[in-house]
């Protein structure tokens, strides 16, 4: 199963690349996609060879159409990272995860995501 993470930080960056390697470890194929969350075009061009995409809410690409109209056809489950309590999203999301979240909580969602697009998991 493919993973792409599109942090929305320097900060989250960090914990991103964190967040990747123990999804590798898990036996994924997980990837940070640096820069994605400020370029639509980026976002655009990588979110089709992914099968789960764990992104911000508040993530800048996400305010465009064009960015928000793939993600709605993309076969990709995304789940979406939010503020505690935030129940709008621009895009469509197949699973939330609110702020603060464990690394375990997100794990979860993340097979849970990967199952339900019929893709195997091995943990």
């Amino acid at each position: 199963m493919r993973v792409l993470i599109v942090p929305i930080t320097d900060t989250e960056t960090e914990l991103a690349d964190m967040v990747a390697e123990g999804l590798r470890e898990e036996g994924m194929a997980a990837d940070v996609a640096h820069g994605a969350s400020d370029d639509a075009d980026l976002l655009l061009k990588t979110v089709r060879e992914y099968d789960v995409l764990i992104i911000e809410r508040d993530a800048p690409a996400l305010a465009a159409s064009r960015t928000r109209d793939l993600l709605a056809e993309s076969p990709a489950r995304i789940l979406l990272i939010e503020a505690a309590g935030c129940h709008q999203s621009p895009v469509r999301a197949d699973a939330r995860l609110s702020k603060p979240y464990t690394y375990p909580e997100l794990l979860t969602q993340v097979l849970a995501l990967g199952v339900a697009g019929g893709h195997k998991v091995a943990t």
